[in-house]
């Protein structure tokens, strides 16, 4: 077979593997969004607002006396992701608890945490 050939099945191949991780993705998505919603009882509810309010509260006492907080240090002390304190900070700015006043950014790491390695 010639190279050019090899390589391009080879390519090929590659991209069909890729699309069955990025098909089985999908409906591994699907599958869990449905379960969680048919999970929806008044009691889980509860539950997840409770366990909220509690991380809710203990994000808003790094604000205490005002000043610089550092996404990482509350990741860390809370066990949280730094996407899931930066939402829940956010949210804790529109219900008036905190204010942000300022964002500083730095460089990223080139990868899109909300992906899965997998498909990378």
């Amino acid at each position: 077979m010639e190279p050019e050939k090899e390589s391009r099945e080879a390519g090929i191949e590659r991209l069909i593997g890729s699309l069955e991780l990025v098909t089985a993705r999908m409906i591994e998505t699907a599958v869990v969004n449905s379960q969680l919603a048919s999970s929806q009882t008044p009691e889980m509810r509860e539950l997840f607002d409770t366990w909220l309010s509690c991380m809710s509260e203990e994000i808003a006492r790094f604000f205490e006396g005002g000043g610089d907080v550092n996404l990482s240090d509350i990741s860390e002390t809370t066990g949280l992701s730094r996407e899931s304190v930066l939402t829940l900070l956010v949210a804790l700015d529109r219900r008036g608890k905190i204010t942000i006043r300022s964002v500083t950014g730095g460089e990223g790491s080139g990868r899109n945490s909300d992906i899965c390695g997998c498909l990378e």
